[in-house]
């Protein structure tokens, strides 16, 4: 699926974005199970890139410690009910009943997120710097890893080092999945 992105590039406005592309893939999988590797994906590749771009950024600009921590917690407690739902049939009273307290999660960070740090980042960086930084931001997601890996490090230097290998060995098995649908096709 194409990604519709804002003209200026603006970190805030990209971050903007992919929330509400995920709030619609989270209301779509919700209706139709079948777009749940989409959501995955999305979120996955999204919360990567944060923790590659946005976070340090915050935190540079004086961002409050607690305040990064309780977010990128945030992120790693998505990740953990991801990978378990990846494990689950899509058409279980089990997968239903996560992805329904998974949206409620997403939806409660997402606001404190746009709230807490996207505010300070839009208030703190002058918009050269927000563009320049749309850019990192939209390169990192596109090799961030599809599936979570909630204990993977999410600050650098672990996350910069960890992220490319879990990104290729994520990539390949997609590719393997993909592979062996379209021969029992």
């Amino acid at each position: 699926m194409a990604r519709s992105e804002s003209s200026s590039g603006d970190l805030v406005e990209l971050l903007l974005e992919d929330h509400a592309r995920i709030e619609s893939l989270l209301a779509k999988t919700a209706k139709s199970p079948d777009t749940f590797s989409e959501l995955v994906h999305a979120i996955v590749t999204h919360e990567v890139a944060e923790e590659e771009i946005v976070y340090p950024e915050f935190r540079d600009h004086g961002g409050s410690e607690a305040i990064a921590d309780a977010r990128l917690g945030e992120q790693r407690e998505a990740e953990q009910v991801l990978q378990k739902m990846e494990h689950l049939d899509t058409s279980s009273a089990d997968f239903t009943r996560m992805l329904h307290d998974l949206s409620r999660a997403v939806a409660k960070h997402a606001k404190s997120e746009e709230s807490e740090v996207f505010a300070s980042l839009k208030s703190t960086l002058p918009e050269k710097d927000l563009r320049d930084l749309g850019s990192l931001y939209k390169a990192a997601r596109s090799v961030a890893p599809t599936h979570p890996h909630p204990k993977a490090p999410d600050s650098p230097p672990g996350n910069v080092v960890a992220g490319p290998v879990l990104a290729l060995a994520d990539r390949i098995r997609d590719a393997v999945r993909s592979l062996a649908a379209r021969a029992r096709a």
